[in-house]
């Protein structure tokens, strides 16, 4: 097996991770208020603001936004593995590709299905 071919299924298992990073951070909270900076402020203001609604802008497009770059890193990581296929395909290499792609592909079947079925809400 070829080092490129180890490099290279190394670095796409590397954007797996940075896949599955961003869609975990993409689910945090973008409200201030709900914000673990603001606690101490939080508690010593009587009077706090309405917080804002998740599904008003900008704050309903943040989880969009994360989402729409994992899906670019996974099919970036699926472009990676299918030209070192290309170029090495000896079955061992093959195998250890597809092995690290799967991943990638069944994350844009699930991220890319909540993409498409999320409500947006346009600035007024």
């Amino acid at each position: 097996m070829s080092g490129e071919t180890l490099l290279a299924a190394g670095y796409v298992t590397v954007l797996l991770l940075v896949v599955i990073g961003l869609d975990i951070y993409g689910r945090q909270s973008t409200g201030a208020w709900e914000s673990r900076i603001f606690t101490g402020y939080h508690r010593s203001v009587h009077e706090t603001p309405e917080p804002v609604r998740p599904d008003e802008w900008p704050h309903s497009e943040v989880h969009h936004f994360h989402r729409a770059v994992s899906l670019f890193v996974s099919v970036v990581a699926i472009v990676l593995a299918t030209a070192e296929a290309i170029r090495h395909h000896a079955p061992a290499e093959i195998a250890l590709l597809v092995a690290v792609s799967v991943p990638h592909g069944a994350l844009l079947a699930l991220l890319g299905r909540r993409l498409r079925q999320a409500k947006v809400s346009p600035p007024e």
